[in-house]
């Protein structure tokens, strides 16, 4: 079987367009949380989100934050797109008002615009918020069975707009604002006052290939991509089971695939949306992998700081944990002070920490039960 390598990369978050500007607002301990001006005109329950400093039409937003990334990360990469295959998520319908009219572009429309000039196979991944790191393992895989020589995967998603946020506020998943609450804080994960997630857009794209192909072209091997696994809860459609069973079988299958024990987990990048239900069932699949462990290996994660993107998420954690792996930082949560009863982790607070990271788990799960997993390394220190 092949290793597989990461090579290149792109991303659109709410700190800017660029890795870097993503990576460095992690570190900062900033959040990029913000009012969204026609939430704020439209006086939703919600105004507050995470929103991509890029100047476009509503009507083309989910193209961009598909293309800008992908092509960000060929460019470093030094590939065309028909050298590359593509796994891609692009979240749920995306819709805009043109000429007074309401448009809708469905998710697989807006692949199929994108994927047109890839290589096949081209697929189009839908696992709710475990979908760029579904995608990122599938590419994977695919890489890894010798089926492709090299891919993009990740995920982009469009989340700023009315109808979603009065329909994710209807679940009860998103932090309503709150009276004299600073806009940045309205995502706690894992915080005893937490109270949901805030809405988010963006886009990322990884370019992952065969080690030796990228060794053939003299590419710059920035992390190594060595297991995924994904599981499904099959329990309920907007939460999961209380234990976390379907996390923690992820996680596991993950790191079986990697040829890895859980004793090698150096950090986890984890899911953590500041959700009642999510936080605890996490925390709880994370301490049965780890057992003691758990008291000593750093978790984050960065929906504090840039809010949830949903379909995107996975790509932009994935990148955050390679970064962990090469730099040997680990990012705090953002707006975590007090940890709940029921989130008890070694949580990463208040500023970056310095750590020997050779080994990171990136955990994503989606409403439906969809769970997924990826180890990262820093590049053949596994074997």
């Amino acid at each position: 079987m092949s290793r597989v390598v990461i090579t290149a990369w792109g991303a659109l978050s709410p700190f800017g367009v660029t890795p870097d500007a993503l990576w460095d607002g992690l570190v900062a301990g900033r959040s990029a949380v913000q009012p969204i001006a026609k939430h704020v005109a439209g006086g939703l329950p919600v105004t507050t989100g995470g929103e991509v400093p890029v100047e476009t039409s509503d009507k083309e937003r989910d193209l961009v934050m598909s293309r800008r990334p992908i092509n960000d990360a060929l460019a470093m990469a030094g590939l065309a797109r028909g050298e590359t295959s593509l796994f891609w998520a692009n979240g749920l319908d995306t819709f805009a008002h043109e000429g007074g009219e309401l448009v809708e572009r469905s998710a697989g429309a807006c692949f199929s615009a994108v994927a047109r000039e890839h290589a096949r196979p081209r697929r189009m991944i839908a696992t709710a918020c475990a979908s760029a790191t579904q995608a990122i393992g599938e590419a994977f895989r695919a890489i890894r069975a010798g089926r492709v020589r090299a891919a993009v995967a990740g995920g982009a998603t469009v989340m700023l707009t009315p109808h979603y946020a009065l329909g994710f506020a209807w679940l009860q998943a998103l932090a309503l604002d709150l009276d004299g609450e600073a806009p940045g804080a309205a995502c706690k994960p894992f915080d005893r006052m937490r109270r949901g997630f805030a809405l988010s857009e963006g886009g990322a794209a990884l370019v992952l290939e065969d080690v030796e192909s990228a060794k053939a072209r003299g590419a710059r091997v920035l992390g190594e991509v060595v297991g995924f696994g994904s599981s499904q809860d099959a329990f309920d459609l907007n939460r999961p089971p209380p234990d976390g069973a379907g996390a923690e079988l992820c996680m596991r299958r993950a790191l079986d695939d990697a040829g890895l024990s859980p004793e090698r987990v150096a950090a986890i990048n984890a899911h953590g949306t500041g959700t009642r239900a999510g936080d605890p069932a996490e925390v709880a699949a994370i301490r049965r992998l780890l057992g003691e462990r758990w008291k000593t290996t750093p978790v984050t994660s960065v929906k504090g700081a840039i809010g949830h993107p949903m379909a995107a998420a996975g790509a932009l954690q994935a990148i955050a944990a390679t970064e962990s792996c090469r730099r040997g930082l680990v990012p705090p949560t953002v707006n975590l002070v007090e940890p709940d009863e029921d989130c008890q982790l070694d949580h990463v607070v208040g500023a970056a920490r310095e750590a020997d990271v050779p080994v990171v788990l990136s955990c994503s799960y989606g409403m439906g039960g969809q769970n997924a997993s990826i180890v990262i390394t820093r590049g053949g220190e596994h074997a």
